[in-house]
């Protein structure tokens, strides 16, 4: 029983979300630590592989300090998801961690990163090929005969 409870305590400490098809959300809150961050890469990496997604969103909105060991933490979910083919985009950077990041003088130069999980997606549907539409919008718009119309 105590087994089982710790394990959805687990599972509830780090979600890996299939939000779209072949898209992955990873929403971190609080803390992260290397026995966390090992259990999240596992999480992830295996969600990843089952679901053949080549993007992930990583959300560190909920992460109320970002220092050199968490930093550190990030990037190896980063350099570890890309090794399975994944695109990681940081997102839920706030102008303070933006300054905390740049002051630790660390590279991310390889990380794409948007400062919200809608700017994330809408990043993400782009890599993708894919766009949404309203519906008002696709009422309105034009009728193109070439275009085969469902």
């Amino acid at each position: 029983m105590i087994e089982q409870q710790r394990l959805t305590i687990q599972e509830l400490q780090t979600p890996v979300i299939q939000v779209w098809d072949r898209i992955l959300a990873l929403p971190i809150v609080g803390s992260l630590d290397t026995a966390r961050t090992q259990e999240m890469n596992e999480a992830l990496l295996q969600k990843i592989v089952d679901t053949g997604s080549e993007i992930v969103i990583l959300d560190i909105t909920g992460v109320p300090v970002v220092d050199t060991a968490v930093a550190k933490h990030l990037l190896e979910t980063v350099a570890a998801a890309r090794l399975l083919g994944a695109e990681v985009l940081v997102v839920g950077l706030s102008t303070h961690t933006a300054l905390t990041l740049v002051h630790l003088g660390l590279d991310l130069s390889g990380v794409t990163t948007r400062t919200t999980m809608a700017k994330g997606l809408e990043l993400a549907f782009g890599r993708l090929g894919l766009e949404v539409i309203s519906r008002r919008q696709r009422s309105r718009a034009p009728i193109d005969p070439e275009r085969d119309l469902d």
